[in-house]
């Protein structure tokens, strides 16, 4: 058993774990901005609409920590006059988002490509992660570079944009040593540490994020509070995957004396 196969029992695990808990319903009534953006809490407290169109702006829970959580819920964008950029950010802190020693994640979906003379390059269409390292000129946010390194493309959603008035739900795993992206159901991203190229992925807050793109609704919202992970350079064997090698070897040894 290689380990790819090891990591994909690990993730099926994660995954398994979180599904099997209990989940709180985020209450968004204590949350701020950072950035532009409009953001509005709608009834019930667990969903919130953006209206603006502007630069990138972010909605999150001002100090929290919240590494080792799976967040749910679902998005949609309800208009058809725009075609940007939507998401979420990952290991956040306050006023980080335009920081020159920015250090958080990124997750954003656009809905097709576009040239921007301003910002001197081309926003591609669909889904990636990428890692914050310096927030500081807005225009890197919409080519991904110069700071904004990314690091995955979704699976399927990698070069495919959402639609309009059409609703996703989403569920993200975040842990010091895994970011798992899935959408409708589908795993689109799925990166270690060791992936990414650093340490561990950094601690912070979870929250949602816009850039250019007007009247998106984020719903539905929970959380799920998962096991503590330690960050690894390479992926270690779970107890299901010892188990796995230990049966392979035992059938291999009876198929021998066969």
């Amino acid at each position: 058993m290689n380990n790819k196969t090891i990591a994909n029992l690990m993730i099926g695990a994660t995954i398994s774990i979180s599904s099997a808990a209990s989940a709180t319903v985020i209450d968004l009534t204590s949350w701020e901005s950072d950035g532009v953006g409009s953001w509005s809490v709608q009834a019930g407290n667990d969903s919130v609409l953006q209206t603006t169109n502007g630069v990138p702006g972010v909605f999150f829970e001002s100090g929290s920590n919240a590494r080792d959580t799976q967040i749910s819920g679902e998005i949609t964008v309800n208009e058809s006059g725009d075609d940007d950029f939507i998401g979420f950010v990952l290991g956040y802190q306050d006023n980080e988002l335009r920081s020159s020693s920015s250090d958080y994640w990124l997750i954003d979906w656009k809905q097709s490509d576009q040239y921007w003379g301003p910002f001197g390059g081309t926003g591609l269409e669909g889904l990636a992660l990428s890692h914050v390292v310096n927030g500081s000129v807005e225009a890197s946010f919409w080519t991904h570079s110069n700071g904004i390194n990314e690091i995955a493309r979704g699976n399927n959603l990698g070069s495919t944009g959402w639609v309009d008035f059409t609703t996703y739900t989403f569920d993200i795993v975040h842990t010091a040593s895994l970011i798992e992206v899935q959408v409708n159901g589908n795993v689109e991203l799925s990166v270690s540490n060791a992936d990414a190229g650093v340490t561990e992925f950094t601690d912070g807050a979870y929250g949602f994020y816009n850039f250019s793109q007007a009247q998106v609704e984020y719903a539905g919202l929970t959380s799920v509070v998962l096991p503590p992970t330690s960050p690894t350079s390479a992926p270690e064997p779970s107890t299901l995957a010892i188990f796995a090698l230990g049966f392979a070897a035992l059938f291999s040894r009876k198929i021998k004396k066969k």
